[in-house]
């Protein structure tokens, strides 16, 4: 949980605040001028009472404190809809609701409670802490330009694309079992060979496709997958994608699914991505990247400070079987 939210607890903002007017300047030559009566300070925010339940109070320093630990776009929302914080107040004060009914069924003593207890106290601490450094951390993290290159010349790998094909197709499903979907083995051929007559009296593949396939993926879009791996399809179906004329029905192949009938729009050869091209894909790799250095690098001089264990426990000792009485009237002497 810390480590996926490094990156949104070191940025977080505070909550917006509408400044306070300067008072108007009266000029002291004026003879009619009046003394300024002195500025009243503003309330503290654990002063500004928001909601009451039971009792107790849901203060704006409570409200700050609850919504530093949203996400950024959480706080955005709180901030920006009308009626956002309102509507947080509210849910916060439920929550207190809920909590004081708790309270009053002693479950804040149950252990359970206890130990949840103790490690959202850990949690909130790590926050801090992470809060604590965060313009330490937000400036190991940065990742300029020439960052995003070098980890682009170092990871050629990871940018490279596949063969590519762009493929319509009509599937025709087979049962595969009582109470399935589908036709019979028979049936399925027969409508194939439907399929394949349509085709040979000029009936368009895209409308055949949106009329007859059982594949719910690409019915509507006429049987279309387009600019696809089809290294991730069932191996049948791949194969046939490969080595199929380009702009021809092939014939029928059958697959885990049923049927299908096939028609390769286009084929696209493997090639390594030019780095103008994998820019921004670069750039995120080389973020998360950066994200994983910095948060090791964290761990490891707090480890090297602090003792630190992981422990496994021993496994349990296997329970001995029950010892084998004799059956009755074995072993006597004869």
């Amino acid at each position: 949980m810390l480590r996926a939210s490094l990156i949104s607890l070191v940025a977080l903002g505070v909550v917006a605040q509408e400044p306070a007017k300067a008072p108007v300047p009266v000029p002291v030559s004026s003879p009619t001028a009046v003394a300024a009566p002195a500025p009243v300070a503003a309330p503290k925010p654990e002063e500004v009472v928001l909601a009451r339940v039971g009792g107790e109070t849901v203060t704006e320093a409570d409200f700050q404190s609850a919504f530093h630990l949203l996400g950024q776009q959480e706080q955005m929302q709180v901030l920006m809809v009308q009626g956002g914080k309102d509507e947080f107040v509210k849910r916060m004060a439920e929550s207190k609701l809920l909590s004081v009914k708790a309270k009053r069924l002693d479950l804040d003593k149950a252990p359970s409670y206890q130990r949840a207890l103790e490690r959202a106290k850990d949690d909130l601490l790590a926050r801090e802490y992470l809060t604590r450094e965060g313009e330490a951390i937000q400036k190991k993290l940065a990742v300029d330009a020439a960052a995003v290159k070098a980890f682009y010349d170092k990871h050629p790998e990871r940018f490279k694309q596949p063969d590519l094909v762009s493929v319509r197709h009509i599937l025709v499903s087979v049962k595969q079992g009582e109470g399935q979907q589908g036709l019979s083995d028979v049936d399925a051929k027969a409508r194939i060979a439907k399929i394949q007559a349509e085709i040979k009296k000029g009936a368009k593949f895209e409308a055949l496709a949106k009329k007859y396939s059982d594949d719910p993926g690409s019915k509507e879009n006429g049987g279309l997958y387009a600019d696809a791996d089809p290294s991730g399809w069932v191996p049948e179906f791949g194969a046939a994608a490969r080595t199929q004329p380009v702009g021809k029905v092939g014939a029928p192949v059958k697959t885990q699914f049923g049927y299908h009938l096939l028609k390769v729009e286009s084929r696209k050869p493997a090639r390594q991505i030019p780095f103008e091209e994998a820019k921004g894909p670069a750039e995120k790799m080389a973020q998360q990247d950066r994200q994983a250095i910095v948060w090791n690098e964290l761990m490891d001089g707090l480890r090297k400070e602090i003792p630190f264990e992981l422990v496994k426990p021993a496994p349990a000792p296997p329970i001995p079987a029950p010892a084998k009485t004799p059956e009755a009237g074995k072993g006597d002497a004869k």
